[in-house]
């Protein structure tokens, strides 16, 4: 039957650069919209939880925020029991949770803001396994995505790809190459500035804000329960004197993963004694006291890759078709503040809902559909990048052009982080914003204004 003027084009053959938390999550939404999904990974995937080398930064402690989780057990029912399965414990972020904040420590007390905690490789093998399940996306690994495929009019159609790895290698054909719609999901390393150049597109405003913050961690087994009245300790540097953060987290395998944090280049060693002696110069020595008594299981591992990278394709006078770009190929966060994978699915429900939305659902995926999307996913982009880079421009080293105003809000959240010594609503306020499930306006409360009331008891939140 001949299609009518109103039938939505078919949507055929989708292709995902990168398998990553955010390349998994993304080819699972294009799979309710496309006849096939392809994901193309450039690391060998091991069946069981390992650290990748496109993901550097897999070894160091991850947090899952709360609309994270919730937006990923919405997704995979069954994504909390492989955690627990797999010996991930589940926490409450204010009650569980021993925090050290701008010279005191928060009060604490339930407020479901839930959680699991696990290392980057747990994370994304338990996503990996869920999408794996559904039986709907075809995922290859060891293969090098070298560029994009296109018309004479620029619409992109594919990519051009080659085996990467140790052989043997299974063939590429014609057929997983050839798509209707790519999606760079492949993270930090991304060539799409490349990519757009050969198609004749300029290179998008980009936004970057560096506070020269290095990681080192270490694994350790974790000590018997000694009395402590925490599950995770986190210490946070004051600026502008003191740069040095550390936090200690229960990850899978009865283990603690422990990082040591260092702003302006003030990096935490990678040799032991060191590394002990940094924690020791922490604001509260409670990390050092910790991991004495701690048996390390591994080596120390630093890393430095950490600035905030916002590439502005929304600004672009022309966008070509069959092309998205999304995860840390658009929108690149400092680690420290634990965005990443949350951002990620915040970034697949908006293409979920974007491509799901009448008024695109029967559109060609061509350049002005495509540059709606990129529009779409700047505003979730901006507010996740306005929240770490507000921070870091405490740092006085920090590379970038801060935003008008920034020198007010600071002074305004000063006064939020001194409530939260004394005052759980407040603490409760500013977890919210954290986990993006409240708006920053939520801070604009009379118990903010006042700086907390003093003697508050924990109340459920």
């Amino acid at each position: 039957m001949p299609r009518t003027s109103q039938s939505p084009p078919r949507r055929e053959h989708a292709i995902v650069i990168g398998g990553g938390v955010a390349g998994l999550l993304h080819a699972h939404v294009l799979s309710r919209h496309f006849d096939r999904v392809t994901l193309l990974e450039r690391d060998q995937v091991q069946e069981r939880p390992s650290p990748r080398a496109g993901a550097p930064q897999g070894h160091h402690i991850h947090v899952l925020l709360t609309l994270g989780y919730r937006l990923l057990t919405r997704q995979f029912p069954e994504f909390d029991a492989l955690l627990e399965q797999h010996g991930a414990p589940r926490f409450d972020w204010i009650r569980d949770t021993r925090w050290y904040l701008a010279g005191g420590w928060i009060q604490r007390g339930e407020s479901g803001f839930i959680s699991r905690l696990a290392s980057r490789p747990l994370f994304e093998w338990a996503i990996r396994e869920c999408v794996a399940s559904r039986g709907r996306v075809e995922m290859r690994s060891g293969v090098a995505v070298t560029g994009l495929r296109a018309d004479p009019n620029g619409r992109v159609r594919g990519v051009e790809a080659r085996p990467h790895g140790a052989p043997p290698h299974e063939p590429l054909d014609e057929r997983a190459l050839a798509a209707d719609l790519v999606v760079d999901a492949s993270g930090r390393g991304s060539k799409i500035e490349d990519w757009l150049a050969a198609l004749g597109l300029p290179c998008a405003p980009t936004v970057e804000v560096n506070a020269h913050l290095g990681y080192a961690t270490r694994i350790y087994k974790r000590p018997p329960d000694d009395g402590r009245d925490w599950t995770v300790l986190y210490i946070t540097g004051s600026p502008p004197g003191l740069p040095r953060a550390g936090a200690i987290s229960p990850i899978e395998g009865d283990r603690w993963i422990a990082t040591l944090v260092g702003y302006n280049r003030d990096y935490p060693p990678t040799d032991e004694a060191g590394f002990l002696e940094f924690a020791r110069g922490l604001a509260v020595p409670d990390i050092f006291h910790a991991l004495q008594g701690a048996e390390p299981l591994g080596p120390i591992r630093g890393y430095r890759r950490t600035g905030n990278r916002l590439r502005r394709f929304e600004a672009l006078p022309r966008w070509p078709g069959g092309l998205m770009c999304t995860g840390d190929a658009a929108c690149t966060l400092n680690p420290v503040y634990g965005q990443g994978m949350t951002n990620a699915a915040r970034a697949a429900a908006t293409l979920d809902a974007f491509l799901a939305d009448p008024r695109h659902r029967r559109r060609a995926l061509d350049g002005p559909t495509c540059a709606a999307f990129q529009k779409q996913l700047a505003r979730s982009n901006q507010a996740a990048f306005a929240l770490a880079t507000a921070d870091d421009f405490r740092w006085p080293d920090t590379e970038g052009t801060p935003p008008r105003g920034i020198g007010l809000a600071h002074r305004y959240m000063d006064r939020v982080f001194k409530g939260t010594h004394r005052d759980f609503e407040v603490t409760r306020r500013l977890f919210a914003v954290v986990h993006f499930l409240s708006q920053p306006t939520a801070l604009l409360h009379p118990r903010v204004l006042r700086g907390g009331r003093r003697g508050a008891p924990p109340q459920p939140g």
